[in-house]
């Protein structure tokens, strides 16, 4: 059975979109790479295990364009979580979490995350010292911690990582696996372009 056939009723993917993008001097999620913005690299994807796939964002008449359902973060506070908190209430199983700045990443990586999956666990990549929370697989149990957080005013998305429970996919687990990390670059400036397919 494929990943889409087995996994696509039961995830919802919900991509950060339409932050700041202070070093990138535009909005990167619209700057594009062989045809496709950003955004709509991600859209592809992300494709890959579900079409349920959403934009999560305080601007949503910029990304129409993706022809994605537009979640409206309509919290004042400018933080990560409050455009999580946007889409649990649309999960019903897992929600796949993806940002426009991470559009790179393989097929292989879902099908890892899907496979390594715990109903009560958050299933989370660790690369370079760091959590990857915007390629995170996360089950509706632990939600709840990203609202905690938000209501503590917590927005330290790598504590909150921290205490939730969670299967931690390595970076030597990922090199055995065979996927390349370079699923993990993060676009943060128009020069990190340039280092696609390097």
């Amino acid at each position: 059975m494929s990943l889409k056939t087995e996994a696509s009723g039961k995830v919802i993917a919900g991509i950060l979109a339409g932050g700041g993008s202070r070093r990138f001097g535009s909005d990167k999620a619209c700057a594009v790479y062989e045809g496709r913005s950003l955004l709509e690299w991600t859209i592809r994807n992300a494709s890959e295990i579900t079409d349920n796939i959403n934009i999560l964002t305080k601007k949503p008449e910029a990304y129409s364009f993706t022809g994605c359902r537009i979640i409206e973060d309509r919290l004042d506070v400018s933080t990560p979580i409050s455009g999580i908190l946007s889409i649990m209430p649309y999960v019903s199983d897992w929600l796949l979490l993806l940002a426009c700045d991470i559009p790179f990443f393989e097929k292989k990586v879902l099908d890892y995350l899907w496979e390594k999956r715990d109903s009560k666990k958050a299933t989370v990549i660790h690369v370079n010292g760091k959590y990857q929370p915007f390629l995170g697989l996360y089950p509706k149990s632990v939600l709840t911690f990203w609202e905690e957080a938000f209501k503590s005013g917590d927005f330290h998305l790598q504590r909150v990582i921290e205490d939730m429970p969670k299967i931690v996919i390595e970076q030597s687990d990922l090199m055995f696996a065979g996927i390349n990390l370079q699923s993990f670059l993060n676009i943060n400036t128009p020069g990190d372009l340039k280092l696609v397919g390097v």
